[in-house]
């Protein structure tokens, strides 16, 4: 994972806004969100390129539609994110309204396409027994942590071929079943679990240790500078459910990518961690569950 500069420090924590939202009341201190792309009457503010805080836009606009969010639309025209909120002032991406009209910055990659290829499944299910130990209180942490909200994403209508055929009906997602979807994360021992912090739970390990991810999904983010999580990745899983993975020293997936269950995407350490391990967290339309519900029992 590369390294970021100082500079771009304020581009991450925009971008961990893709799925981390604040909670309903701001605690003392935070700072309230505050949208600055609004134009009062026409769109002559948008007419001439220009470059905000190092962004270049591009001079084109897009209008947000039902089913758009920042990281669709982000993929849509190959650019980046974080520069998409930037250029349009935007911290919170679910602050998101129909009509209104987003400045595109300069295009940094083509769209995102995924090729099928061999991947190795780590089954840490299968290895040695996942230690427990007795369970310790996390250090109080700040009441302004983010709360991980699935980001909801609308599949992009196909074209139909010349000669109509049927489409082929989609099936809906099997639901969740507590205790037989994921799989562990990592191994280690369970320094503090959700009855304790209300999240999730923070699994010990040593330094370089495999993440893997609990169940099949799309990485939805990758990044860093996120309060109390440090290196962090989500994983969805459905359209209301994800997984987060906090802490890790090295991330091996970027967003986009479709992964398996049992697939590394990571690697454990101990960013914005007073050691080295895990958080692990499942949300289920944003709101925190017990991952325990969704795990194998801890093998003794």
């Amino acid at each position: 994972m590369r390294v970021l500069s100082r500079s771009r420090t304020g581009f991450i924590l925009s971008a961990a806004a893709l799925v981390l939202a604040g909670c309903s009341s701001l605690p003392p201190g935070e700072v309230p969100i505050v949208n600055r792309n609004v134009a009062s009457g026409s769109s002559t503010a948008l007419d001439s390129p220009m470059k905000l805080g190092g962004v270049s836009d591009s001079g084109a606009t897009h209008t947000v539609a039902p089913g758009d969010t920042i990281y669709n639309i982000s993929q849509r025209y190959g650019v980046n994110a974080s520069d998409l909120m930037q250029m349009n002032a935007i911290t919170d991406p679910t602050t998101l309204r129909l009509g209104q009209v987003l400045r595109l910055p300069r295009a940094t990659r083509a769209p995102v396409t995924t090729a099928s290829s061999a991947v190795k499944i780590h089954r840490l299910e299968a290895q040695a027994p996942i230690e427990t130990s007795t369970v310790i209180a996390p250090a109080e942490t700040s009441s302004s942590e983010p709360v991980i909200k699935a980001a909801e994403e609308k599949t992009p209508e196909a074209k139909p071929a010349v000669e109509e055929a049927k489409t082929p009906e989609k099936k809906e997602a099997p639901a969740v079943i507590p205790g037989t979807r994921f799989l562990w994360p990592a191994r280690g021992p369970i320094l503090s679990d959700y009855a304790k912090n209300g999240k999730g739970l923070d699994i010990g390990g040593t330094a370089g240790s495999v993440v893997v991810a609990a169940g099949a999904g799309q990485i939805l983010f990758v990044g860093g500078g996120v309060k109390g999580y440090g290196n962090l990745v989500i994983v969805k899983h459905t359209p209301t459910l994800v997984t987060a993975y906090g802490h890790n020293s090295k991330v091996v997936v970027k967003p986009g990518d479709q992964v398996k269950a049992g697939q590394k995407i990571a690697e454990m350490g101990s960013t914005d961690a007073d050691r080295v391990m895990l958080r692990f967290e499942v949300r289920d339309k944003g709101q925190p569950v017990d991952p325990m519900k969704y795990l194998p029992p801890a093998r003794q």
